[in-house]
């Protein structure tokens, strides 16, 4: 399978390359932003198209596009034309290249909002109140229309992911990186938001796994699922096309804390900072990720303690 990674340089990219070339597909990055910006209109459409009919993928995995929730709430307008702009232009250059290649679309659970049960399943309503959120559920819409049409397409709806490398505006590498500041001297406590939020946290290697085998499926769904009655090979191994990716389970950012504080060998000594408060924060969140599992024998295989050791490794 070749698989042209949009967003091949960002926090996931890096980690998904190297988990498709492991079982022998080929990938090809897409050019960064600065040479390829998605949300140029017609440019970027024309572009696409060539960069398409020359590589002739058999897939795209769509990873690049504004992912942090306060950079999207600082440019809202930015938010809606990177994610749904650059999601409508790669769907209209496959179609200007006549690419018939199957498309994984990244996108959130924080279209979901707040959760009114849990877990939260893919069926639950789209009640994103905030910016990033509506920017994904606007990703989706670009996406569904042209599933409507006949693409082979399947969106991911990602819960919190984590591991070495990512940006340390995130939580847990935030609390690692001052926990390590605590561990060195620097510092004398450190800084908190609402320790009691829980939250649905993956390994970015194990999310991977789940997107590769989602494509896998994708491209070359098995037998029982590619055949209708009468035979026929069938376009839409995923419909509906959206799946959860996701843990399954909730953990409070306080046993994070903990959890990194243990495996640093200093003292769980937190001052709550008020401008680490989110107004209005969703106490739990948690996937249902029951349709991932029936469809690829997906499960997490990384325990969280080991994600954070590694993060730790990783900004030591």
């Amino acid at each position: 399978m070749r698989v042209l990674l949009t967003g091949a340089s960002g926090f996931v990219g890096r980690w998904l390359a190297p988990e498709l070339q492991a079982v022998g597909h080929e990938v090809i990055a897409a050019p960064a932003k600065r040479e390829l910006d998605l949300t140029t209109g017609s440019e970027a459409v024309g572009r696409l198209a060539e960069l398409l009919a020359a590589t002739q993928p058999d897939a795209v995995a769509h990873l690049a596009g504004m992912a942090y929730g306060p950079d999207a709430a600082e440019d809202p307008e930015a938010a809606i034309a990177i994610n749904a702009g650059g999601t409508a232009a790669l769907f209209d250059g496959l179609d200007a290249a006549g690419s018939s290649a199957a498309v994984l679309v990244a996108s959130s659970g924080d279209v979901y909002g707040t959760p009114t049960r849990l877990p939260i399943g893919e069926d639950a309503p789209l009640a994103a109140d905030d910016a990033y959120g509506r920017s994904k559920i606007e990703e989706e819409r670009a996406a569904l229309s042209h599933h409507s049409r006949g693409r082979r397409l399947v969106i991911s709806r990602s819960f919190n992911h984590t591991g070495p490398g990512q940006r340390e505006v995130f939580a847990a590498p935030a609390l690692a990186r001052r926990v390590l500041a605590l561990k060195r001297g620097e510092a004398s406590d450190i800084p908190v938001g609402n320790l009691d939020a829980r939250r649905d946290f993956t390994d970015v290697r194990d999310v991977v796994r789940a997107y590769r085998l989602l494509l896998e499926r994708l491209v070359a769904p098995p037998a029982s699922a590619s055949s209708s009655a009468s035979g026929a090979s069938s376009p839409l191994p995923f419909d509906p096309p959206v799946v959860n990716v996701g843990s399954g389970h909730s953990v409070a950012i306080h046993e994070i804390l903990e959890t990194l504080c243990r495996l640093a060998a200093v003292p769980a000594r937190s001052r709550v900072d008020p401008e680490l408060l989110r107004p209005n924060d969703t106490p739990e969140i948690c996937a249902d990720v029951t349709r991932l599992q029936t469809l690829t024998g997906w499960s997490p295989s990384i325990p969280l303690d080991q994600t954070l050791a590694d993060l730790l490794a990783s900004l030591a």
